[in-house]
């Protein structure tokens, strides 16, 4: 992806129905500044609302995904104290900002993902990755804990896992993440972009309004208790809104017409 030559952090280029925000800092491996993660930040927010936006793709130029946040702009706010708090508040407001992003995103993962970067893929709802990339959580040695990042780890990777890459900081292959369930799908390298492809077909053909649902229905049962009635409740309720929609309606139409329904026009 190295032919992206705009010195904005961040590129947006919209593909058919999809939206790809690509790193572009490869020069630092695409570690993630003050600005890239303001842009960042304000992409998911306003690609969320954004009707014409079926999913969005999340990329990295040059030879690296995402080395995590550059070191360089965490010193500088090591050195001020309000700055300090903010930049981290602004930080989990991104990882937020992914996983509470009513659009599917995809990360598109190769060469190396670290630290930060690790939030970025756990944030995310389906993680493509090369065979080849190299996952790290390496805060601890560097006197760092993985704080904003550690609630959408921990979820993507398991406590036990967590356990040990958060202390050790260990290197470790894209097949351990993908035995972790961290990664979804992995791909040789001149595979990547066909696997992603693939999956954003499979995107393109479902219903968006129900995409949206389905991504909070699964942040909300994850923390509910099943063995109570107000789970099953809540649940059934759920199914009853949207079989009432006029998205649904269209679906189960299209189905016994055997057409395809409006979203895939």
């Amino acid at each position: 992806m190295s032919e992206l030559s705009t010195e904005k952090p961040v590129i947006e280029t919209r593909k058919g129905k999809s939206v790809w925000l690509t790193l572009n800092r490869p020069q630092v491996k695409n570690a993630m500044n003050g600005e890239m993660i303001a842009m960042l930040v304000e992409a998911f927010q306003r690609l969320g609302s954004d009707p014409d936006t079926r999913a969005i793709v999340l990329a990295g130029n040059g030879d690296a995904f995402c080395s995590g946040a550059d070191l360089g702009y965490m010193m500088q706010m090591a050195q001020q104290a309000a700055s300090n708090q903010q930049s981290g508040i602004t930080l989990t407001s991104l990882f937020r900002g992914i996983a509470e992003c009513p659009k599917p995103v995809v990360a598109r993962v190769h060469g190396l993902c670290l630290a930060g970067a690790t939030g970025l893929v756990s944030a995310s709802d389906i993680i493509v990755a090369s065979n080849n990339v190299k996952f790290s959580l390496p805060e601890v040695k560097r006197g760092l804990i993985p704080a904003t990042i550690s609630p959408y780890v921990v979820q993507a990777m398991g406590v036990q896992a967590a356990r040990r890459y958060f202390i050790t900081g260990e290197t470790f292959t894209a097949e351990k993440a993908c035995e972790l369930g961290m990664v979804h799908e992995l791909t040789t390298p001149d595979m990547l972009d066909a696997k992603l492809e693939s999956i954003l077909a499979e995107l393109g053909s479902c219903a968006p309004d129900a995409m949206a649902a389905c991504k909070k229905l699964v942040r909300d049962v994850s923390r509910m208790d099943i063995s109570a009635d107000e789970t099953h409740a809540e649940v059934a309720a759920r199914l009853a809104a949207v079989r009432g929609s006029a998205e649904a309606a269209e679906g189960m139409m299209a189905f016994m017409e055997k057409r395809k329904p409006v979203w895939m026009n």
